[in-house]
């Protein structure tokens, strides 16, 4: 390991560390003197949710894409302000002819609000859980699942491990008006991801900031949410060697919603823009372009009874290609236009259980590695809320 290298990693260490030893200040502090009361600013967090999820493609000229996942994740306040996370997900993928399946990587994270509700803290990580050294043909079916624009639920199974650190303040500029500011710092570790030689790949860090307003109308019957975030990556290595940089990158969200009479109407928009990517051979550093990514969604929600709360979505996703460099060639993928419709069932049992049912139909085409698929394709999930 070279110097440089060395030095870096250093620094990321030094700052996970000032992180860890500031929320654990903090931790000693509340477990010291919880006070966790009704007046928690995460009452009503503290549950477990799970489910199932079938989801389904079928590309023409090739297969099958399809994945079965089971969610978990459980929410637990520690303190009056403190709460803390863990989920994951277990899941099997199909690519044609070719499987992949296993747990993936499990997401753990601790959030705390200072005094004056105006900043909050989180630190997490993702535990390397999930699978990594896939063969060959594990490899063909991580390919195709993760694919942006088919939205499989677990995308990647295991990426190592991540740890990440951040900070947002958040307050009101007028009664109706809410201005919002984040620093986050991802530090992303090495692991080896396929299993027939000995490559170690090690992602680039990231550092993000993100800013946003919340308007809220006087009649409180309208919203308005918009949120920019911006990231920088540092280099990916290849066995200690640069070999590719990520573009810096932009989301825009915005979402608006309205109530009129018992209905509930929203719209969101998501756009992704990312500059360049730079692929890096023996020094030699050669820039190809990334794609932009526009989706749109509207739902309308109506409680139809005591118990049964029904909503109708439609959603829509343009997506132009990225260019790759695969084995010396370069490709286009990514490239897709689809639309889908469906609805979800909100069951309200009772104030503890909390049944969920969703169906999706989608129709569209999409490209793969300079191929070109039109698709039809489902979702069906189940979930269930417990909360306690």
């Amino acid at each position: 390991m070279n110097n440089t290298t060395f030095q870096r990693r250093s620094f990321h260490i030094w700052i996970v560390l000032v992180c860890g030893a500031v929320v654990w200040n903090i931790l000693v502090a509340q477990i010291a003197n919880p006070g966790y009361n009704d007046k928690s600013l995460f009452r009503g967090a503290a549950g477990i949710t799970t489910g199932a999820v079938q989801q389904s493609y079928t590309l023409n000229k090739y297969g099958t894409v399809a994945q079965q996942s089971a969610p978990l994740s459980i929410a637990i306040p520690l303190a009056n302000r403190m709460l803390f996370t863990i989920a994951s997900s277990a899941g099997m993928s199909k690519a044609d002819t070719s499987k992949l399946q296993g747990i993936a990587d499990t997401r753990v994270s601790l959030s705390y609000a200072l005094p004056g509700d105006k900043f909050w803290m989180t630190i997490g990580a993702s535990l390397p859980t999930g699978k990594t050294k896939l063969t060959s043909s594990e490899l063909e079916t991580s390919t195709k699942i993760s694919q942006t624009a088919l939205g499989l639920r677990i995308p990647i199974f295991g990426q190592g491990l991540n740890v990440n650190g951040g900070v947002a303040y958040a307050s009101a500029l007028t009664r109706r008006l809410v201005f919002g500011l984040g620093l986050s710092y991802a530090y992303r570790g090495n692991y080896e991801p396929i299993n027939t030689t000995t490559i170690s790949y090690d992602p680039g860090e990231e550092i993000s900031v993100n800013v946003g307003i919340d308007f809220i109308t006087y009649s409180k019957v309208a919203r308005l949410s918009v949120d920019l975030s911006t990231a920088y990556s540092f280099e990916d290595r290849l066995n200690d060697k640069k070999i590719f940089h990520a573009g810096p990158r932009a989301i825009f969200l915005g979402v608006y919603s309205l109530k009129t009479g018992t209905f509930t109407h929203q719209l969101t928009a998501r756009v992704r823009y990312r500059q360049q990517n730079t692929y890096i051979t023996d020094s030699v550093s050669t820039t190809y372009d990334a794609g932009v990514q526009v989706e749109g969604q509207y739902s309308l929600t109506h409680q139809l009874n005591e118990w049964l709360v029904a909503s109708a979505v439609g959603e829509v996703k343009y997506y132009t290609p990225d260019q790759l460099l695969i084995s010396g060639q370069l490709v286009e993928s990514g490239n897709a236009e689809i639309g889908s419709v469906g609805g979800d069932l909100l069951f309200l049992v009772s104030d503890v259980v909390s049944p969920t049912l969703g169906v999706r139909y989608a129709i569209g085409n999409i490209t793969i590695d300079d191929i070109s698929y039109e698709l039809t394709g489902f979702e069906v999930n189940i979930g269930l809320r417990v909360s306690f």
